[in-house]
């Protein structure tokens, strides 16, 4: 296995470990009613989360990269995933799970810290996997241009995510956002409308808009967008509503 895919799955792993632990220390620290005393809905609702994620993930995957998975074999269907799809699988799951075991206290707040340090330490992850984990972006003249093992000099894409998350993550800590719940306010919907907007400006600068690797899989297109972009467009009309009273609150 080569050195950069080795160093992708050992990040990956302390991604998973990292993001589980946070999650697990958020919980204890949770007021009464978001840390729920019913173990059946504490773990219905992780269950729902990770389920949901492996399905979503997957799926948009797939989606994404259709017409080129169709000539290969059947291991590198289930090789690839996407946050993008991880995310909305995820939140689908969990209100599925919440809804079904009757758990109404808001549950997203515990996740975002967690989220954004395993998404961190992945897409590290993912910068030294090289061409094949498709996160590679287009070929750049910039100074900082990554070369991947093809030679030429791309935008280190994976990056870019890293350092947007960690602005991200700033702007939820320090509170450039004000958050208050009568007005629909969640960590979970600020976090989730900021990544979504995030990857879709990122999405632009990946292959096919620019020069893809030779042999790579090419995203496919539906319509003007791929299926990853559609999902962030998706996302973002979910939490349209939400949107409207942010910008309804802050315009008073």
């Amino acid at each position: 296995m080569p050195q950069g895919a080795v160093a992708h799955l050992w990040l990956e792993l302390l991604a998973y470990a990292v993001g589980a632990q946070w999650y697990r220390w958020n919980l204890r620290r949770s007021p009464p009613g978001v840390a729920s005393p019913n173990p059946l809905q504490r773990w219905s609702v992780i269950a729902g989360a990770v389920f949901g994620a492996a399905v979503g993930s997957k799926l948009l995957y797939v989606l994404q990269y259709l017409p080129a998975l169709m000539v290969q074999p059947a291991v590198i269907w289930w090789s690839g995933k996407t946050i993008a799809g991880g995310l909305l699988g995820g939140l689908i799951g969990v209100e599925v799970a919440k809804r079904a075991t009757g758990w109404r206290a808001s549950t997203g707040d515990a996740f975002v810290a967690p989220l954004l340090a395993g998404m961190v330490i992945g897409r590290l992850g993912c910068q030294l996997a090289g061409l094949e984990d498709l996160t590679y972006g287009g070929v750049t003249s910039l100074p900082w241009g990554w070369d991947y093992g093809d030679g030429l000099r791309r935008h280190p894409v994976a990056l870019y995510e890293v350092f947007g998350l960690l602005l991200l993550a700033a702007a939820l800590h320090f509170g450039r956002v004000r958050f208050d719940a009568r007005c629909g306010r969640s960590l979970l919907r600020a976090f989730m409308v900021g990544y979504l907007l995030l990857r879709l400006a990122l999405d632009l600068l990946k292959p096919p808009h620019t020069p893809a690797a030779e042999g790579q899989l090419v995203p496919a297109f539906y319509g003007p967008l791929t299926a990853i972009q559609w999902a962030c467009v998706a996302g973002l009309a979910y939490y349209l509503p939400s949107i409207g009273r942010w910008l309804k609150h802050d315009g008073r």
